[in-house]
């Protein structure tokens, strides 16, 4: 069947597309710190909307749909799934666009900048009903998210891509590998040098 390499592709999505890049490995300073932290909350809160959004990208059926989805801390993201014009052959798209609405997660609280645009694509190599193949699954993540930790605010911008790539032969375990690009750009506290990190798992 599809069903387990389309349960492996979303598994994939939602482990790496949430992932923000490489942290630095010691601050030397207590702003370098905060920043930091600030850092890990909105990538924790990313890891939890684009998980949902890999997994209600493929149930969303044939019209928009809206959800939304309670934070850690309080607030919430509001998910608008679209399914996109379909191609030939085993291809399914969709769209979403993600906006967070006071989201706490740990001190930080993050609002849409005004909000993330997410699309996907699942390709399938195998017919319905096969147990065999080669899947590809690719996230595009663009747009902004704005944070308030403890009273220091800062911005972040998303421009990220994750592959997902799924071989399967006569049933067996799924061998996948992930791969990532693009930038994550950090600007907190507001008016300070913005860093940039790669996309994908550090």
């Amino acid at each position: 069947m599809r069903r387990p390499i389309l349960g492996a592709l979303l598994a994939g999505l939602s482990f790496a597309a949430g992932c923000g890049g490489q942290s630095p490995s010691s601050p030397s300073s207590a702003p370098a710190a905060s920043s930091l932290a600030a850092e890990s909350a909105v990538m924790s809160a990313m890891a939890q909307a684009m998980s949902q959004t890999a997994l209600l990208g493929r149930t969303a059926g044939d019209t928009p749909n809206t959800f939304t989805l309670p934070c850690t801390g309080g607030g919430s993201m509001v998910m608008t799934m679209s399914p996109l014009p379909q191609q030939p052959g085993n291809v399914f798209r969709s769209s979403s666009r993600i906006e967070f609405r006071d989201c706490k997660n740990q001190t930080v609280t993050i609002n849409g900048d005004p909000y993330l645009d997410t699309s996907i694509e699942l390709s399938f190599s195998s017919p319905a009903g096969g147990t065999s193949g080669d899947s590809v699954s690719t996230m595009r993540t663009t747009g902004g998210l704005r944070m308030n930790s403890n009273g220091v605010l800062g911005r972040v911008q998303f421009n990220c891509t994750t592959t997902v790539s799924i071989s399967m032969v006569n049933g067996s375990s799924p061998q996948i590998s992930v791969s990532s690009s693009g930038t994550t750009t950090f600007e907190q506290p507001l008016g300070s040098t913005p860093v940039t990190r790669p996309c994908g798992p550090g």
